[in-house]
């Protein structure tokens, strides 16, 4: 811990320097929540992407993991549509390693071998925008986020009271209905939402190989936020809990994927508490969270319990943001959290520090460092630097380097077998090492976009199973660098065009290529409307060919169209088609994925 009071000192005689900047140009503000600085996404060194509520509207996604599709760099695996374990990865990181957030609260599952997160049952409905934060931001939020950070930010509460209601039928007996409510008055604010999905689904595994079993989904969440403001502070709360039940088929080390009565149900209820008030004329910002997570899964063969799994997160969080100036910030805290499974629990605490300013109104970066110690037993040091320089009022450079870790799970560090005596007590936190160069432009006077970012990036350290102890032992390195290439472009008033692209070398230290990564993957949206109540959205979407521990994938290209018309201000009838041409692909080997499938919807609104 030593070092952050040394950078701490380090960076005081640079403030006391620190000249106020006049600056009246601006570019208009996109607030990332993910940073823990509510920055400006413009005045960001590191690579961000935000999928709004609109995109997923115009979309059609039922997902999260189908919106997430659409972002480069980040790769989504699924053990077959409609419920099939969903893991994402970005840059080449492990599933492991991204940090995924509700509203800031962690909701990975502890009691998971590699603690990620199957995002297969998320709904949408009332997500109000995705942030992705590329690269490591463990110095900022610790283990876990060497891939990147995903924070899912649901819908604030609105000043003024409404209602929503979303309902949509379709192929596979698919069946949805979402809904939101919202009441406020001058000083306090309630919002309410409930999701559900069911569907009889298709077989996860692919009917190709002569399986004929459908494996349903059923999944519903539940939302309740509420905000309150007294004597100039502000309280607000948060419980969300989902449930899930899905049917799935098996898989053996010799058999590959079998066709098999699975089925696993699941619950999730995160809480949090969140306590803010300025002082010093707003230029200090105190905030406290308290936040709980606790995920409980079971799984049965031929309706009889196989095996079961609860896993718990508690946290207590502060954050002082402290503005010197209108070019000078600070962001600090500390934390403690406390995750437990299977009657054993670790606990970890943190501090961190963030240093930002503005050297002119086209110059800034930001510094960082962060300590954690676990159970006074293992500690990490992660620095983080990033830059950006606008070169006129349309272009822009952005630069960041940074170091990450992922702690061992509890799994990791007590399963042993296969006549080991004990668990490996010497495991290491998986590190890494990275940086990125980007450049972005967006002109002033139409609707376009474009910015390209190159990256590489170096994990060591790298958990996993071995035979030869009976347990777990760093025994990897992963390799990847590439490039991104995010798009906007309005062709007309009625047509604009987007996409991205990724191009990704991923490899062992063997040389060997990652399983389950596309060497190039990218998406196109045309969004096409005509006149003022009709809109024609389509998505096409490419995944090259990728290794897999039992075969190769095929690359594939599907394409899918949505078509909404304006009833009246407040409805909207929509209409889907999912995999147009019928493409027959993978997503994993020996997974099926959905043929061409229909849905239509409706969505209406009061207030």
């Amino acid at each position: 811990m030593l070092f952050i009071w040394i950078f701490f000192l380090l960076f005081n005689s640079i403030i006391l320097q620190a000249q106020v900047i006049d600056d009246t140009s601006k570019p208009d503000e996109i607030i990332v929540k993910s940073t823990r600085s509510n920055s400006n996404v413009y005045q960001l060194g590191s690579s961000v992407e935000i999928i709004s509520a609109e995109e997923i509207k115009k979309n059609s996604f039922n997902f999260v993991s189908e919106a997430l599709q659409t972002s480069s760099g980040v790769y989504v695996s699924q053990t077959g549509s409609f419920g099939g374990t969903a893991t994402v990865r970005i840059r080449g990181a492990s599933s492991d390693q991204t940090l995924v957030l509700i509203d800031g609260v962690p909701i990975s599952d502890p009691s998971s071998p590699g603690g990620g997160y199957d995002f297969s049952s998320l709904l949408t409905s009332n997500i109000d925008r995705i942030e992705i934060l590329k690269g490591s931001q463990s110095t900022l939020w610790g283990s876990d986020a060497i891939g990147g950070v995903i924070n899912i930010v649901t819908f604030e509460n609105a000043s003024i009271p409404n209602i929503h209601l979303n309902t949509e039928i379709g192929s596979f007996n698919t069946e949805k209905i979402g809904t939101d409510f919202n009441i406020a008055n001058e000083h306090n604010s309630l919002f309410l939402s409930y999701d559900s999905y069911k569907s009889d689904g298709i077989s996860k595994a692919d009917k190709r190989d002569g399986n004929s079993e459908k494996d349903g989904i059923g999944s519903r969440s539940y939302l309740l936020k509420t905000n309150h403001n007294i004597f100039n502070s502000e309280i607000s709360s948060n419980i969300n809990y989902r449930e899930s039940d899905v049917d799935y088929d098996g898989y053996g080390f010799a058999t590959g994927v079998t066709d098999s009565d699975e089925n696993t149900k699941g619950r999730q209820l995160n809480w949090s508490l969140l306590l803010r008030k300025a002082f010093l004329d707003d230029q200090l910002v105190n905030s406290i969270l308290f936040g709980e997570s606790e995920i409980d899964r079971k799984y049965y063969t031929n309706n009889i319990l196989n095996f079961s799994a609860k896993g718990e997160r508690r946290f207590i969080r502060y954050v002082g943001n402290y503005s010197l100036n209108d070019n000078n910030s600070f962001t600090f805290g500390f934390e403690n959290e406390e995750v437990a499974t299977s009657g054993v629990d670790f606990d970890t605490r943190s501090i961190f520090l963030l240093y930002e300013t503005l050297i002119s109104k086209n110059f800034g970066f930001s510094l960082g460092l962060r300590g954690d110690d676990r159970n006074n037993l293992a500690s990490q040091e992660t620095p983080k630097i990033t830059a950006f320089y606008n070169l006129n009022d349309e272009w822009r450079l952005r630069a960041n380097w940074g170091e990450g870790f992922k702690l061992p799970t509890i799994f990791q560090s007590t399963f042993f077998c296969c006549g080991a005596e004990k668990p490996n007590e010497n495991l290491l936190p998986e590190t890494s090492e990275g940086y990125e160069i980007g450049i972005d432009y967006k002109s002033n006077e139409n609707f376009n976009k474009i910015g390209v970012t190159f990256f590489d990036q170096d994990i060591s350290n790298m958990i996993d199973f071995s035979f030869s102890i009976g347990g777990y032992e760093n025994i990897k390195k992963v390799y990847s660098k590439g490039v991104e290439v995010n798009f906007v472009s309005q062709l007309k008033d009625n047509i604009t065009i987007s996409g991205s692209f990724t191009k990704l070398d991923s490899e062992n230290e063997f040389g060997s290529r990652l399983s389950r990564l596309p060497e190039e993957k990218g998406n196109l949206n045309i969004d096409f409307s005509l006149g003022l109540k009709n809109n024609f959205y389509i998505s096409l979407f490419y995944n090259g060919d990728e290794v897999d521990p039992r075969g190769e994938v095929s690359d594939w290209f599907r394409s899918d169209l949505n078509f909404s018309r304006n009833i009246s201000d407040k409805a909207k009838i929509y209409f889907k088609v999912k995999n147009i041409f019928d493409e027959e692909y993978q997503d994993i080997y020996g997974y099926g994925t959905e043929e061409r499938s229909f849905s239509i919807g409706i969505n209406l609104s009061a207030g």
